[in-house]
């Protein structure tokens, strides 16, 4: 694998960061958006979710569970082009997740290995495959 350019990666950084402030914010469609039509998050519920309607859900029922208290901070990411293509990218960063309601604290921490593709100047997330180091929030499908 080829690490990203310096262009590529601050974009995908700008993405990370839409990410996390979107689904924290509970802008459901603005989040799903960031997503392939047909995206896949695998790890934060028993069964992957697909789609970008199922994706805009995740994060408005999110932020009305925890009354919008929870924050991502995702780090140190690096990331590479697909062999033979700049067109896909495979990311890697942490995510640490803590809440801010009435029990606050340490929420959870993950390993993410994200799938991008290029669109037009930007990207979309095709898959986030996220492992957890703690129990997963309790998101009805």
């Amino acid at each position: 694998m080829t690490k990203v350019t310096t262009d590529d990666w601050v974009s995908i950084s700008d993405h990370l960061g839409r990410y996390c402030w979107f689904v924290d914010e509970g802008m459901g469609e603005e989040w799903a958006a960031l997503w392939e039509p047909e995206g896949v998050f695998i790890g934060v519920t028993p069964e992957p979710i697909k789609g970008r309607a199922a994706l805009s859900f995740v994060s408005t029922s999110t932020y009305e569970q925890l009354k919008g208290r929870l924050r991502h901070i995702a780090a140190n990411l690096h990331a590479d082009y697909a062999d033979g293509t700049r067109d896909i990218v495979h990311a890697r960063y942490y995510n640490y997740v803590s809440r801010w309601d009435d029990t606050p604290g340490n929420f959870t921490f993950a390993i993410c290995r994200m799938t991008l593709v290029r669109d037009g100047d930007g990207w979309l997330i095709r898959e986030n495959n996220v492992e957890l180091f703690a129990p997963p929030l309790q998101v009805a499908q």
